[in-house]
């Protein structure tokens, strides 16, 4: 799905229908996002904009019979996986002369520079879909496009479309701190960008012999509770509720444009929620956080974490995986906001410091890193195991 997420409302509504309808457990239905910028809004980000209530309410429904369609449209079929080198975007967290870590291009920073093909066949040998996963935000159209758009994605899947003669579906990889390379452009760029990794997928999913010999499929799903940061004192969020409500303000004052003023409002609106909290005395607070293991073959499996996870864990968790292909979705079954490595904590930025105010919540403390790892991989080697037994 082209969607910058979803909320986990949405996602346990699909699956509490998918499951009374069709008898399918949630365990067996991932939904997964590409995350693109320049899509109506499907999940609430403060001061970022309400999600669309109307699209959201059209969304489930047309998701829900999608499930249904497949469901219903169920034959026999071949799989196979391939994995092909390309790069289209750049690690974006860049230190500044200053010290200061931004948003910008890195180039000797982390990247996945990779993509992962699933390719099924039907009976015959044609192809029926075409599923590949690369790491890199959608984020080619800039802030200033109010089209409706799949950003580079929607291209790559056409192009797909177009050649093999099937359905075929992008999965985002972990990409919290890897960009597409450019940001802020056109709709050329996203095209070229598209084109470049579909032309990949064509060239993978060609050199993919499919099979139906070992397929034994089988899904897990645990939610696990990572830690939050503890709220600041009481004086501190007093202070930020004052610092807050000025710069509103101001920037009324000087007739700043609405999306200013209702980004103004929302942080204004968190630190006012935070002070509460800190009022509250309440600490040692989590979050739940979700994973899911689909196993497609004796061979591969497909991992999915619900947010905007920095590239290091997909490649960590597809170099320690028990099994010869993993692919790895980030936004997928919900998202919870950017999920940095332990490292990126001392770091600072906008993803361990500022991120999480628009997802209206506490940061995580850098010990989630290591217990997100720990869960996947036992995760995969029970899977692994089992299906030895």
């Amino acid at each position: 799905m082209d969607l910058l997420g979803l909320d986990s409302d949405i996602v346990e509504k699909v699956r509490e229908e998918v499951e009374d309808k069709l008898g399918v457990p949630s365990r067996c239905l991932m939904l997964s996002t590409s995350h693109t910028h320049s899509g109506p809004a499907t999940i609430s980000l403060r001061g970022l904009g309400k999600r669309d209530e109307v699209y959201v309410e059209e969304l489930t429904r047309k998701l829900i019979g999608a499930v249904k369609m497949a469901f219903d449209s169920v034959r026999p079929a071949k799989v196979g996986f391939g994995t092909g080198q390309v790069q289209i975007g750049i690690n974006r967290r860049q230190r500044l002369k200053t010290g200061a870590m931004a948003i910008g291009q890195n180039p000797s920073g982390p990247v996945a520079p990779y993509e992962d093909v699933m390719r099924v066949d039907d009976e015959s040998g044609r192809p029926m879909a075409v599923l590949f996963s690369h790491a890199a935000h959608p984020v080619v159209l800039g802030g200033k496009n109010l089209l409706v758009s799949a950003d580079y994605p929607g291209y790559a899947m056409r192009l797909v479309e177009r050649i093999e003669g099937c359905v075929a579906m992008f999965a985002q990889g972990c990409c919290g701190d890897v960009n597409s390379n450019p940001v802020g452009r056109t709709f050329e760029d996203a095209r070229r960008l598209g084109t470049i990794l579909g032309g990949h997928t064509i060239g993978v999913a060609e050199s993919i012999g499919c099979s139906d010999d070992d397929v034994r499929l089988k899904a897990i799903s645990r939610k696990i509770e990572l830690p939050l940061q503890d709220p600041l004192p009481p004086e501190e969020t007093s202070r930020l509720v004052i610092e807050y409500r000025e710069r509103l303000e101001e920037a009324k004052r000087r007739g700043e444009h609405r999306g200013q003023i209702y980004l103004h409002e929302g942080m204004l609106g968190w630190a006012e929620d935070m002070d509460k909290l800190a009022s509250s005395g309440k600490t040692g607070l989590t979050k739940g956080f979700e994973i899911q293991a689909i196993r497609i073959t004796e061979r591969a499996v497909i991992l999915g974490m619900a947010g905007e996870v920095f590239v290091d864990y997909q490649i960590d968790l597809k170099r320690r995986s028990p099994y010869e292909m993993t692919m790895v979705f980030a936004y997928t079954n919900g998202c919870i906001g950017y999920v940095p490595t332990a490292d990126a904590y001392p770091e600072g930025g906008y993803e361990v410091d500022m991120a999480y105010k628009y997802y209206g919540t506490l940061m995580l403390k850098p010990e989630s890193d290591g217990i997100i790892r720990d869960e996947a991989l036992k995760m995969l080697r029970e899977m692994r195991e089992e299906s030895h037994l």
